[in-house]
């Protein structure tokens, strides 16, 4: 699965959108925000919490975010983040570059699903964002934003997740799953001046490295199965990854 984690970066996307509404101090539009074009651009229910933002400092938080799961999918949702943590320069809130100190996922916990189909449940949300990206005029990934590419830009000093809660389930499971930690991740000065990154952009060099470290771990998770005896699990587990 070219972007297994593809869920999780955009939760940072949202995240840094939110900037906006730091500038006006607007907590319940930036909660409504989030939810409405969250949803939008996954196409399945995004659910906030709460949302606490200062524009004198701003610092905020977005707590207790759940992605639902795609139609025809087993799992009751597809991620569930109990806190994303924010530090902008207040000074660029207003910006068309807005400087982001660091942006921290706490706690995330991620559910791969796999149909019969041989779909899994990100790889539904993926085509749900391209779709979005389209539709919004972003540049496809890979490619570089140009001077009249549409939407703010970012630099973000700072991206950490830390404590990421992995479970991978397909149909030879029959509902039971196995599940890991990821090790902690931390990047740094996504984005340089004066031209930034779109979120997008941001979103994918975040999602690379989720990538890598799930990729190491379900490794050693597959092992771990075939020494238990596990065949028809190994099996559904590895098409998880394609």
């Amino acid at each position: 699965m070219k972007k297994a984690l593809i869920v999780l970066a955009v939760l940072l996307v949202l995240a840094a959108g939110a900037a906006w509404f730091v500038a006006n101090k607007l907590d319940v539009l930036a909660h409504y925000a989030l939810e409405k074009y969250g949803s939008e651009m996954l196409g399945v229910d995004v659910k906030v919490k709460d949302v606490d933002l200062s524009p004198t400092d701003g610092r905020g938080s977005i707590k207790g975010v759940e992605i639902g799961a795609p139609k025809g999918f087993t799992t009751p949702r597809t991620a569930r983040v109990g806190e994303i943590r924010l530090a902008l320069d207040a000074a660029t809130i207003r910006d068309d570059l807005v400087v982001i100190r660091e942006i921290a996922v706490e706690a995330p916990e991620i559910w791969y699903d796999r149909a019969g189909s041989g779909t899994t449940n990100l790889d539904a949300i993926q085509k749900n964002i391209e779709a979005y990206l389209k539709r919004s005029g972003t540049p496809a990934e890979g490619k570089a934003a140009g001077p009249q590419a549409p939407g703010r830009r970012y630099v973000i000093e700072k991206v950490s997740i830390r404590g990421a809660r992995v479970t991978m389930t397909a149909a030879g499971l029959k509902g039971q799953g196995i599940g890991f930690t990821l090790p902690d991740i931390e990047l740094r000065n996504i984005g340089q001046r004066p031209e930034g990154v779109t979120a997008a952009q941001a979103a994918n060099v975040v999602t690379n490295a989720l990538i890598s470290k799930i990729a190491q771990r379900v490794i050693t998770n597959v092992d771990a199965l075939r020494r238990g005896g596990k065949d028809a699990a190994i099996d559904a587990l590895k098409n998880l990854l394609r």
